[in-house]
């Protein structure tokens, strides 16, 4: 596999950790078929780039705010649950959300989401069936990472391009719900379908 220097050069601890290309680029938010991180996360590509400001698809049913709370009651509402590790369970599928401290500096992660107050969520990804993890970088390729700190970044001052910070929040969803939920956004996309033709 032919490196993805711009990612290993965004993310310092990318290449030793070890990674895979899984697709190519899709351009940013305006080109058509692209999507981002958190639209992987969720396995809702057909919305494009999921981000809860004015300008990025989000349930109608969550208030948008760029918080920590609402990135984890998003997904509580795809049926994810918050647990207390990223290591593979049978019968779960799981999410993990990358946030960064205002500071931009390394942090300890909060204990509990009322201690999240000065973060900012960056990055989603999910966890493929061997255990290892698939991310959607912005408008790149996305990858299979083997490890979460493959990605953990802070910026110019750390040796970094991105500023995805760490893992800080491990969501688990039980395979039945999985499949209530897939069942459930592709009804959506017929029905959408159907309203724009008419």
């Amino acid at each position: 596999m032919a490196a993805l220097l711009h990612l290993e050069i965004g993310f310092p601890k990318l290449a030793s950790a070890g990674y895979e290309k899984t697709s190519e680029a899709t351009g940013g938010p305006l080109a058509p078929g692209s999507y981002n991180c958190i639209a992987w996360a969720a396995e809702d590509t057909h919305h494009g780039f999921w981000w809860p400001d004015q300008y990025g698809y989000w349930p109608f049913w969550i208030k948008r705010e760029v918080t920590i709370p609402c990135f984890v009651k998003t997904f509580r509402s795809l049926g994810y649950r918050i647990c207390g590790h990223s290591r593979r369970q049978v019968l779960f599928h799981k999410v993990v959300l990358y946030a960064i401290h205002r500071s931009r500096n390394p942090m300890p992660v909060p204990t509990s989401l009322a201690g999240f107050t000065e973060w900012e969520p960056t990055h989603m990804a999910r966890q493929l069936p061997d255990g290892s993890w698939t991310s959607k970088c912005g408008g790149k390729e996305d990858i299979a990472h083997f490890t979460l700190d493959a990605l953990e970044s802070y910026g110019p001052r750390h040796g970094a391009l991105d500023e995805y910070g760490c893992p800080v929040i491990y969501m688990r969803r039980f395979v039945v719900i999985t499949a209530v939920v897939r069942l459930g956004q592709f009804l959506q996309r017929i029905y959408e379908l159907i309203s724009d033709n008419n």
